[in-house]
């Protein structure tokens, strides 16, 4: 499996015993919230040597719930439920085709956007039938959760087709409730060959609300003289990831519903064994060690890591595809092209095979970004006879920033999931050998709008070495803190904000090569301030990329089982490298500051000196504030004025040309 590869690569840190404990949290996770957003749009592009064809059989709901097909509710024990069915949104129904789920926890979230939405749509609303929309008043609905809702067709006839995909738009949110598709073959006596429509969204997440939703169903219905087909809302599935109650909830709506010949020559891209469709890779030239290191991804300090691609593919047609490769493309921010890359290994794969990320990936021909700014990639599964593209994803390259996200924003995780006060959630940063001291000088945070000003964080640096999920770190393991700061309602408008972290001697952090986790305490004042950090879901993290703090159990754990809840926190690291061939102690000697901390003035002290000096003034985001020149001497003191500056922490650059010195500076 692909997670064990890559956390191989952990044991040259000394961690390899990490991989023994229980590194997963199974319990108590994620609450009713309205947050959690829509995925980024992520629908194959299919391209076919042959074109579609007309639709064996179809569905769009314009005059209703059609005639033979059945709609039943049933309880947690099997018992039925009468009320808790399946509801139609047409035109001239109230409520109409404009309206979504009625629940108490839908949010902004509207209808399903389906090319004939327009004239009906079905919709199981968990949440409503639970609440009756009335947040607070779980089990107070006409059908309380957990229930189950059951759409089954009337028969279809497949004699004479016997390669066909199931295709329809789906729109689900996602808490406990499952989204299944059965299917009979003898008129509805028997129902098996369960499919899930929306298997990889983590809890409180949303597909797209025009997503589409297709299966090659050959080998279940193909040929069949009295297919039925049967949509299941499960809300009596426990979540781990969730409440561990199976409560339901939210929704999932339903429309156009197509049967149709599969082509002969197809291709898509799949997850495969816990490794997800499209993935990055960065570190040495097919290692597969990590995806860390680089923020959003970002990489710093005039240096970056080698940048490879895999992905995973199945044979989608009926018959076989000859010669299946990945192709990558980079392109700038203009979408101009950069580069192309191809896997040196190709595949044969019949119908229903999969090639995996072993054969399509291009760890022999690493990329390496050479310049700061935005880079975009675009995946592609190239055969003989047939391709599909992925969408386009962005890679950021900065020279001040250092995180595991990749700016998208799925989901939040904190106090309400974790424990009110003193839970914590960590993101990982490695520091490659090769390359130069890095300073860390803040870390910028980024909150959901489901965070309540008032709340404090607390933030800590620390070395991973000897870290365990049960006793956590070691306290000599710390290298850097913070100090509490009080989350205002300008930091949740703004989505992000920084605090300054400082090591024992109240200066900028001094990261020597390896690695460090930065963990983000969080106190919420029992509940009245609760506290949400965004969570990226879109390229899985390895296991010990994240970590997380449960106060109920009293330890850590890398996050929730077959889950991206907490996958690639917004915890970003504000750093800055050296120059090079910084050689300081020739200068520091013979320089020094006072008053450190200071209410209006500091003065850069010479001492036995003479030179040409740069004084440089910035905040820690890095922003020049003032830039001076001088001729130093013995005895000058040279005074700076901060009295027209907010309280907070700045840095301040001695530069005689050949050596640089930096001080942090904290103006009260």
């Amino acid at each position: 499996m692909k997670k064990q590869v890559l956390s191989i690569a952990f044991t040259v840190f000394g961690l390899a015993t990490l991989f023994a404990q229980n590194a997963e949290k199974n319990t108590a996770a994620a609450v009713l919230s309205e947050e959690g957003y829509d995925l980024p749009q992520q629908k194959t592009k299919m391209h076919f040597v042959n074109g579609p064809e007309t639709p064996i059989w179809s569905e769009d709901f314009s005059g209703g719930i059609p005639t033979g097909w059945t709609n039943n509710g049933y309880d947690a024990f099997g018992n039925n439920l009468d009320s808790a069915l399946w509801e139609y949104r047409g035109a001239a129904t109230t409520p109409s085709v404009t309206t979504g789920s009625r629940g108490a926890w839908v949010g902004t979230r509207g209808p399903i956007v389906s090319p004939t939405a327009s004239n009906g749509f079905l919709i199981f609303d968990s949440d409503y039938l639970d609440n009756n929309g009335v947040q607070g008043a779980r089990g107070t609905g006409k059908a309380p959760a957990p229930h189950k809702g059951v759409l089954t067709s009337s028969a279809i006839n497949l004699t004479g087709f016997p390669y066909v995909e199931l295709k329809f738009n789906s729109y689900h949110r996602y808490f406990e409730g499952r989204t299944l598709v059965l299917f009979s073959t003898d008129g509805g006596l028997s129902f098996g060959d369960t499919l899930a429509a929306h298997p990889a969204l983590a809890v409180n997440a949303t597909s797209p609300s025009n997503g589409t939703v297709s299966f090659n169903v050959s080998s279940i219905i193909g040929n069949q003289g009295n297919v039925k087909i049967r949509f299941l809302f499960d809300g009596t599935y426990d979540d781990p990831g969730a409440s561990g109650s199976g409560a339901a909830y939210y929704f999932w709506m339903i429309d156009d519903i197509e049967i149709n010949e599969v082509q002969k020559h197809a291709l898509r891209f799949t997850e495969w064994n816990d490794a997800p469709a499209q993935d990055i890779i960065f570190g040495p030239s097919g290692s597969g060690t990590s995806k860390m290191g680089t923020t959003t991804k970002f990489m710093s300090c005039d240096w970056t890591k080698d940048v490879t691609f895999d992905a995973n593919a199945y044979n989608y047609g009926f018959a076989p595809l000859n010669n299946v490769k990945l192709g990558v493309d980079i392109l700038d921010k203009n979408n101009l092209l950069i580069s192309s890359y191809v896997s040196t290994a190709s595949v044969n794969l019949n119908s229903g095979d999969t090639a995996n990320y072993n054969t399509l990936n291009t760890y022999a021909n690493p990329f390496k970004p050479n310049a700061v700014g935005t880079y975009k990639f675009v995946y592609k599964i190239l055969s003989d006879s047939a391709s599909v593209v992925s969408d386009t994803f962005n890679l950021y390259v900065s020279d001040s920033l250092l995180s595991n996200d990749f700016k998208y924003f799925h989901n939040s995780l904190g106090t309400n999931n974790l424990g009110n006060d003193g839970s914590a959630i960590g993101t990982r940063i490695d520091l490659d050998p090769s390359l130069q001291t890095t300073w860390l000088y803040s870390v910028q945070i980024g909150l959901s709008t489901s965070t309540i000003a008032g709340g404090v964080v607390e933030v800590e640096v620390y070395d991973t070495t000897g870290f365990d999920y049960i006793a956590g770190f070691p306290a000599s393991n710390l290298v850097g803190a913070s100090n509490s700061h009080a989350i205002t309602a300008q930091n949740i408008a703004n989505g992000y904000f920084s605090v300054p972290v400082l090591d024992a001697t109240s200066n900028y952090v001094d990261l020597n090569l390896g690695s460090y986790f930065i963990v983000v305490r969080m106190y919420s004042n029992n509940g009245t301030n609760p506290i949400f950090i965004r969570n990226d879901q879109m390229f899985a993290q390895v296991g010990f990329g994240k970590i997380m703090y449960n106060t109920t159990d009293a330890r850590w754990y890398s996050g929730y089982s077959n889950s991206r809840t907490l996958n690639a926190p917004h915890i970003r690291a504000v750093i800055t490298c050296p120059p090079g061939n910084v050689n300081e102690d020739a200068l520091r000697k013979h320089v020094s500051i006072s008053p450190n901390p200071t209410t209006d003035f500091v003065h850069v002290n010479f001492t036995d000196y003479t030179a040409h000096i740069t004084l440089t003034l910035t905040d820690l985001m890095g922003r020049e504030i003032l830039k001076q020149e001088l001729n130093a001497y013995g005895g000058l003191k040279h005074p700076i004025d901060l009295q027209n500056l907010p309280s907070a922490t700045y840095l301040l650059q001695v530069n005689n040309g050949q050596s640089v010195i930096t001080y942090k500076v904290l103006k009260q």
